[in-house]
């Protein structure tokens, strides 16, 4: 399975995401899961994740080596079973560019708690605690999801 998490600039939210649950499948070994990530926009091609995004992962003691941020291609696209986004925006920008397609879901979907509907950018909130606590409930769901 490959599954890319999928955000605007690919340096905070996604990357993550990415490492979380990189973190999750090695930690109950499971095999053949592929895992990256992209932003919608290039805007930050080439570079580490954000500092604080980072730092969180350390803290957590999640490794978070080899990073660089890219901007979804078509190939990612059509190569990934699952394409977690991170908000609306971010569902409206990966369908307007390769299409509607089931593979794509909001990773909100698979939250504990149905009333988060998207995953706040700490770009703009400064609240990287909040984003590292919605995207680890719903990864763990996700991943005990395809379990059963």
């Amino acid at each position: 399975m490959k599954i890319a998490f999928i955000c605007l600039g690919n340096i905070c939210r996604s990357p993550m995401a990415e490492f979380i649950a990189k973190d999750y499948v090695k930690k109950n070994n499971l095999i053949n899961i592929d895992i990256t990530s992209a932003g919608t926009a290039g805007y930050h091609d080439g570079e580490d994740m954000h500092r604080k995004t980072k730092s969180l992962l350390i803290s957590k003691n999640i490794d978070c080596t080899g990073f660089v941020s890219k901007k979804i291609s078509k190939t990612l696209f059509e190569n990934s079973d699952v394409i977690f986004v991170m908000d609306d925006s971010n569902y409206e920008d990966v369908i307007n560019e390769f299409g509607e397609n089931p593979k794509i879901k909001k990773i909100t979907d698979y939250c504990t708690n149905k009333n988060i509907k998207y995953v706040p950018d700490p770009w703009y909130t400064n609240n990287f605690d909040e984003v590292y606590s919605i995207l680890s409930d719903a990864i763990l769901n996700f991943f005990e999801s395809i379990k059963k």
